[in-house]
């Protein structure tokens, strides 16, 4: 199409901060079967997306971490449990309604827009499965914390369907649905009850186990002391997080800048990073990865990864 780009394997290899051969052969086989076409915008366009992100940052009200927000995420979680029951078990009812479809994206630190209206989806696809191939194939075990509806624990699931995996959430909803496609897809999973604000002493993670997160770590609110505290103490071979990280952004750069306002006026997590990097001076911990993707939703870049291990 004419005017129109595409994110290939060498753009995504650049993205995950890897040499294209690091990329399997299924993450090639999904970047050919998806379409990521897209063509940045005309300047009025550009000036338009400015002006929609700048008019949200102005109403926006919601406020992370507040206590309110605990029944607010029951009753999403409790939502998408009805709606894949009531479907039939259909995996498209496991994505998360703030993975919007049919909005422009952030690319390279630029807004773009996207010929597949649902770009953002594939995208977060193939970094699942580089991601999970890269860094839990030698692993005994998974666990996820703030597992929400399961659809990365599924995907998981299918790559290493003998690993046991293990999900965890604050609203019981989370964990009913986990526990739900683990009974329909009769996989090797389950979920519990688990507050990363205050974790629970007898939560045990065996030797050889690795944990991730996936956008879990922004909703504490900057709260994560006793959660890494806790990681810690349990010595899990790999820690991986997929979070927003304020700190990587460029304040110099306009679109990098209006992702800042609305991370700090939300009052997403952030420090996180900066602790991590105290940490691995101190010696406690092994900071493997700090890769930024350049890639992101309309308000922020929520895909940033940060790869650690405690210090045996």
């Amino acid at each position: 199409m004419e005017g129109f780009r595409r994110l290939d394997a060498a753009g995504f290899a650049a993205s995950f901060g890897v040499a294209i051969d690091r990329l399997p052969p299924q993450c090639l086989q999904l970047i050919e079967r998806n379409d990521f076409s897209y063509r940045r915008p005309e300047v009025s366009e550009r000036d338009g997306i400015i002006l929609d992100v700048l008019r949200r940052l102005d109403i926006d009200v919601q406020k992370i971490g507040a206590p309110e927000r605990r029944a607010v995420w029951e009753r999403g979680w409790r939502e998408a449990l009805n709606e894949y029951v009531d479907s039939g078990f259909a995996p498209s009812k496991l994505v998360p309604k703030f993975v919007r479809p049919n909005q422009p994206v952030r690319l390279n630190q630029d807004f773009v827009i996207p010929s597949n209206q649902n770009f953002e989806l594939a995208f977060v696809e193939v970094l699942r499965e580089w991601m999970f191939r890269e860094f839990f194939a030698d692993v005994e075990a998974v666990h996820e914390f703030g597992c929400g509806t399961g659809i990365n624990l599924a995907s998981l699931a299918r790559i290493y369907p003998d690993k046991p995996l293990i999900g965890s959430d604050f609203v019981p909803a989370s964990v009913e649905l986990v526990n739900q496609i683990a009974a329909n897809q009769k996989l090797n999973l389950s979920a519990r009850l688990f507050d990363m604000t205050a974790p629970a002493s007898d939560y045990e993670i065996k030797s050889g186990s690795a944990i991730f997160t996936f956008g879990a770590l922004e909703q504490l609110a900057s709260r994560f002391e006793h959660f890494l505290s806790f990681l810690l103490a349990r010595r899990p071979v790999v820690c991986l997080h997929v979070e927003p990280t304020v700190e990587l952004y460029d304040k110099n750069n306009l679109v990098d800048y209006l992702a800042i306002g609305f991370h700090r006026k939300r009052g997403y997590t952030e420090g996180f990073l900066p602790r991590l990097q105290a940490l691995a001076v101190e010696g406690q911990i092994d900071l493997l990865r700090t890769t930024r993707l350049n890639f992101g939703s309309l308000m922020m870049e929520g895909y940033n990864l940060l790869v650690w291990r405690p210090v045996v």
